[in-house]
């Protein structure tokens, strides 16, 4: 099944930044999500009451039954950064988040957001549906090519003690272990200013967490290790075809063509991908619908592929370096990027530094 988008939704910051938001661009908005984040947090009790005062479904209880272990796992296994995280749920929150993203039609340039502290990324994310519509239209109105989408969780990096969601507890086993680990990931490493790197080095992380520790229960639970073996069969199909989707595109923005000349060439790239794509064979059917003809593809929905689940290579290299040792490479990572980083300045490039990472 193809997974829901994470989200890192940096102005929930502004509540530790409130007193400034006058004086920032935007403010409205830093309080109207500073809003949301409050009745995010002001519902949270914590796991153990909840689970003797809310009438939880048997599955519900089954996916909060695994939660520390899931989390112990990446913190003493794994070496994900020990938080509170998760500690918590916010059982009357069923909603999601809602992100907006925009690209020029004629290349892969995206819109991006300043935020405080985080630095700059590709999105923005809204509590309200209708704030994140009037967005699309805004930017839509500037020529921009726009894509929205829900996220069902998001990370505030440590700021806060993040809460479960309601919602979290309707996903399947394998989502679960992956979204709490991927956002451990993000609260262990997160460079400014890097989204792309960020949020490509947390799949991986994720991905590596999850699979490590669907092995480790695979005695007692061979199911779930066998659901995923055919879910990473399918994921790196799918993974593998849209980037080189998107790298033919690359090519075709690069050739130097007009405008309209681009339009219409990409048009017919686009639907030779989704006649190509309808013709592989998956096994699990939901991947088959990913590239459906009622799903908008355009620059802002294929950028995706741009900044999650890029460099995986790079990373895949890294950690043979580190014999396999995830713990190792993540321990050298948290300990030396963000060094290089302050060294490197403004053009340091931290997919090149995890080249040279070595044990």
């Amino acid at each position: 099944m193809v997974r829901g988008a994470r989200s890192l939704i940096p102005l929930a910051l502004a509540l530790g930044l409130s007193l400034l938001s006058l004086s920032l661009p935007g403010c409205a908005y830093i309080a109207k999500q500073a809003e949301g984040q409050l009745k995010l947090l002001a519902g949270r009790v914590p796991i153990e009451d909840a689970l003797e005062e809310v009438d939880f479904s048997p599955e519900e209880r089954e996916l909060l039954d695994w939660l520390p272990r899931i989390k112990t796992f990446g913190e003493d296994i794994v070496g994900l950064k020990p938080t509170r995280n998760y500690t918590t749920i916010n059982p009357d929150f069923s909603g999601v988040i809602w992100n907006v993203s925009a690209a020029a039609p004629d290349r892969f340039l995206s819109h991006r957001y300043n935020y405080p502290v985080v630095g700059s990324l590709p999105y923005i994310g809204f509590w309200n549906k209708d704030d994140a519509k009037a967005e699309v239209v805004r930017l839509q109105s500037l020529g921009w090519e726009t894509h929205m989408r829900t996220a069902g969780a998001y990370s505030t990096l440590g700021w806060f003690r993040d809460p479960l969601w309601r919602s979290m507890l309707a996903w399947d086993f394998e989502r679960f272990v992956n979204t709490v680990l991927h956002e451990l990931a993000h609260a262990t490493l997160w460079l400014p200013g890097q989204g792309k790197f960020n949020e490509s080095f947390a799949s991986f992380l994720g991905d590596e967490a999850t699979k490590l520790f669907l092995q480790h229960i695979e005695p007692e639970h061979p199911e779930y290790w066998a659901d995923h073996m055919a879910n990473e069969v399918d994921r790196a199909q799918y993974r593998a075809f849209m980037h080189r989707l998107v790298r033919r595109l690359e090519a075709l923005y690069g050739a130097g063509l007009s405008r309209e000349l681009v339009a219409a060439e990409r048009e017919r790239v686009l639907e030779e991908g989704r006649a190509a794509y309808g013709k592989l064979q998956w096994q699990n059917e939901a991947w088959s619908r990913a590239l459906r003809k009622s799903r908008k593809m355009n620059n802002a929905r294929l950028g995706q592929f741009r900044v999650y689940n890029t460099g995986m290579d790079d990373f895949e290299r890294a950690l043979a370096r580190f014999d396999n040792n995830l713990a190792a490479l993540i321990r050298a990572a948290t300990e030396e990027l963000p060094r290089a980083q302050r060294r490197g300045g403004r053009d340091w490039d931290p997919y090149k530094a995890i080249q040279q990472l070595s044990p």
